[in-house]
């Protein structure tokens, strides 16, 4: 069954990035539910991501957040950011902060960064640009792109370092 699963899966993608057969995005996305109803967990994580996209399928908030949760229930970071994106997207901050950090719980680096913008701004938080700068020196050594440009911005505007 689960080798079943992983199969799908792996075909979703082909079918997603035409990779050795025609792209067929509403293809990708059947193989990928398919897959996603034999519980094999990065094809649940997708179908999040194709709802949210659109992508074979009419966008869905609704059932994109409902599989993010779903792919978050059996611990995956990466749905946890989703649903932190998705509702700091809805101005929903204090709900991101919640998935934010228990992304970054699970080891999440880019969930550090989303974190660190919290703070900045004062998004669902008392506002502390320390702590923000913090935040986003630690996602950047952790190689987020976003972090490290974040940093570029800031050396500029204070005229010096950041980064370390």
């Amino acid at each position: 069954m689960a080798d079943q699963g992983v199969y799908l899966y792996n075909r979703s993608l082909e079918f997603l990035t035409g990779e050795g057969v025609a792209k067929d995005e509403e293809q990708a996305f059947r193989l990928n539910a398919d897959s996603a109803k034999l519980g094999y967990g990065d094809a649940v994580l997708a179908m999040g991501w194709f709802y949210l996209n659109g992508t074979g399928v009419p966008r869905d908030l609704e059932l994109a957040r409902k599989w993010y949760k779903k792919s978050a229930r059996k611990g995956d970071p990466r749905a946890m950011f989703s649903l932190g994106q998705m509702t700091y997207d809805a101005r929903d901050f204090a709900d991101a902060l919640l998935w934010f950090n228990r992304a970054i719980e699970k080891g999440h680096a880019r969930s550090v960064f989303w974190l660190g913008k919290l703070y900045w701004h004062g998004r669902g938080v008392v506002q502390d640009k320390k702590r923000a700068s913090g935040l986003f020196r630690n996602a950047a050594r952790k190689k987020v792109p976003e972090a490290q440009r974040a940093l570029t911005w800031l050396a500029r505007r204070r005229g010096g370092p950041t980064r370390g």
